[in-house]
């Protein structure tokens, strides 16, 4: 019997079994492992997805505190915000800005519904509840009490924070001030006059904070806004709060991805006015309404204002040309030599401006010659403009009915900062504003109010009679028929000086001249001014240097300059960090709604100004041209009879005792 052929057909049957089984084996492995591998496909996409998210959710919060913490701290300023404390808090702003931001949902639950999906399931684990603000916000480092907060305050009480290994080095200068607005800082965001700069921490300042506590010169942040050029010093105050933020915390489980916590620095940066131009309207330069160009005319520095429109042919030495809103410019316009025109904020032009940068550095780039503020990423910055409304002393109440120390008119009015008053409180008749009665407040050594009255006929001297001839107020009729209050400068600082008590000319900087409201014959001034109006004149104020730290006249009147005024030098002050060699005036500045050049109205004088020009308006329909001078009898001022050299301040040595102020808000991450 042969039994070979049999037991080969069978030990191939096994073999075939065998390899058939083998490559199952290896294609049900092949078809795991790419199932495996798109699997952790999905898994890494998901990740990706849910940090995308959360990055998007955490851009969404910062944006929403660049709008928040300003109002907040606008809020906590003002009168009465101490009946509702909660309103200004840091936790009320983070929870707002995480309504605003909707962190907690990819769609809200009402258009969910309204989809009318059913039972569907959400495929978004990056969607989350968070039950407090504490699980999302903290501050970075605990401070020395052990007590929870959502921000650290940058401030000389937060020593654990500036000396931590991983936050101190990175952060800005702490500021001066008491324990109990350390306190308030903590709960609110508090801006006031009594957060200073002091000597323990000074890095970044370009100045001693002895002799300049309140402004001294910064750097200008890393931004795209070009009110002045990144790593420039500028005249500043830089309040600052660190926080963290933590995603992911809560729903870890859900996505498998661990939390990840940032910190970042708030800033607000108090930028008093100090560019040749700015205004919070439509601002025109480079020609007169009337299309005559501009002539005799430097700009050496940064223009500023809402909208912004060139004209005829600006070239400014230095600085920025910048706009909150729209900038419009014309073929003849240059930053520093180079040519800038419509179309620099086109896709694509800002990043070949910045691939054209010779060595990659800010400086060398013309990226930052003009931008807007739509556009320039988590910046904000914010006028602190009242328009004619600055011209009035208005109340804050008592220090217990608000949250800051500083009130909020007291801080954005120009007149309650002036330490001098002069009130009209009787004048003729109602039809003859010639003032007969003034009322005059003074400090003294103890910097108490001092008020005196005068009034014609018994102790106000006119200028024939004894002791006119050094009284600094007397009235007079101009030109022009009106009616005016002279104040005669040069004869103010010894008046001042000769006061019971008084202080100086040190502490009686700044004088605010209004109407009186107890008598009815006293008329409110209107704006416009109305020929039946009382006006303000100044007169003899060619040497203003008795003034050492600057003098600021505030008032509703129309103000006249009747002749030179603040043309004579004085030293630098000591410690101001301005060039050897410098020419230094005494700072001066004049809020009134009109001003005119001369008191004639047959001589037509020249007008040569230098340094800044800024602009009460802030309507919607206003329109600025800022050399639009007209003289004492309403005409305006011809291009070739004004020498404008306009320019930027360099030292806080610069600024007057009353001047407008900004504010400049920034988010940056701590890296």
């Amino acid at each position: 019997m042969n039994i070979f052929p049999a037991l080969t057909t069978r030990s191939r049957g096994y073999a075939t079994m065998a390899i058939v089984s083998s490559v199952s084996l290896i294609i049900i492995s092949m078809l795991a492992f790419n199932i495996i591998g798109n699997l952790r496909s999905i898994d890494s996409q998901a990740r990706a997805q849910v940090k995308q998210d959360y990055s998007q959710k955490e851009d969404a919060i910062l944006n929403s505190l660049i709008h928040i913490v300003p109002n907040k701290a606008i809020g906590a300023m003002q009168r009465y915000s101490a009946n509702t404390p909660d309103n200004f808090t840091w936790d009320t702003i983070f929870a707002e800005a995480m309504s605003m931001a909707n962190v907690e949902q990819a769609i809200s639950p009402q258009l969910l519904n309204s989809l009318n999906l059913g039972n569907a399931i959400s495929s978004n684990s990056g969607d989350t509840t968070f039950g407090t603000v504490a699980n999302f916000v903290n501050a970075s480092v605990i401070t020395h009490d052990g007590t929870s907060n959502r921000v650290n305050g940058g401030n000389w009480w937060e020593y654990n924070m500036l000396g931590n290994a991983r936050i101190g080095p990175k952060i800005p200068a702490a500021l001066q001030l008491s324990y109990s607005d350390y306190l308030l800082d903590k709960r609110y965001p508090i801006i006031s006059y009594d957060k200073k700069h002091v000597n323990w921490y000074t890095k970044g300042l370009g100045l001693s904070a002895d002799s300049f506590p309140l402004y001294n010169l910064i750097q200008y942040p890393d931004v795209k806004f070009g009110y002045k050029r990144p790593g420039e010093y500028f005249v500043a105050k830089r309040n600052w709060w660190v926080f963290s933020l933590t995603f992911g915390q809560h729903n870890q489980q859900q996505t498998g991805i661990p939390p990840v916590t940032k910190d970042y620095v708030l800033s607000i940066y108090e930028v008093p006015s100090q560019i040749p131009l700015s205004g919070d309207a439509l601002l025109k330069i480079g020609q007169f309404a009337d299309g005559t160009n501009w002539q005799n005319v430097s700009l050496d520095g940064s223009v500023y204002a809402e909208n912004l429109e060139t004209e005829g042919t600006i070239a400014l030495s230095s600085g920025a040309i910048s706009a909150r809103k729209e900038v419009s410019l014309n073929n003849s316009t240059s930053v520093e030599g180079r040519a800038v025109a419509d179309g620099f904020d086109a896709m694509g032009e800002r990043e070949s401006r910045v691939a054209a940068t010779s060595n990659g550095t800010v400086k060398d780039s013309d990226f930052y010659d003009a931008s807007t503020g739509g556009n320039v990423g988590k910046v904000a910055f914010i006028p602190i403009n009242r328009g004619n409304s600055t011209l009035e002393s208005t109340s804050d109440g008592t220090r217990g009915e608000r949250i800051s120390p500083t009130g909020w008119n007291f801080y954005s009015q120009a007149a309650p900062k002036a330490q001098m008053t002069l009130e009209i409180r009787n004048v003729s008749s109602s039809t003859d504003q010639m003032p007969t009665e003034i009322r005059f407040r003074y400090r003294n050594t103890s910097n108490s109010i001092v008020s005196v009255t005068y009034t014609r006929g018994t102790n106000w001297p006119t200028p024939q009679e004894v002791g006119g001839d050094t009284f600094p107020f007397q009235s007079d009729q101009l030109d022009n028929t009106r009616k005016a209050l002279i104040v005669q400068m040069d004869r103010l600082p010894a008046f001042i000086g000769g006061l019971p008590s008084s202080g100086g000319v040190t502490r009686n900087n700044s004088l605010y001249i209004f109407n009186g409201t107890t008598n009815a014959a006293v008329a409110v001034p209107s704006i416009p001014s109305l020929e039946s109006d009382m006006a303000v004149t100044l007169r003899s104020g060619k040497d203003l240097t008795p003034f050492t730290a600057g003098f600021s006249l505030v008032s509703r009147y129309r103000v006249y300059i009747a002749d030179s005024l603040n043309s004579i030098p004085t030293a630098v002050p000591t410690n101001a960090g301005l060039p050897a060699g410098s020419v230094f005036y005494p700072p001066l500045s004049i809020f009134a709604p009109e001003k005119r050049f001369g008191e004639s109205l047959t001589v037509r004088n020249s007008v040569q100004i230098s340094g800044q020009l800024s602009s009460l308006k802030t309507g919607n329909a206003d329109t600025i041209n800022p050399l639009e001078f007209l003289d004492g009898g309403d005409t305006r001022v011809a291009a070739n009879q004004i020498n404008a050299d306009l320019k930027t301040l360099s030292s806080p040595a610069e600024l007057p005792p009353i001047h407008m102020m900004n504010w400049l808000v920034t988010i940056e991450e701590i890296h």
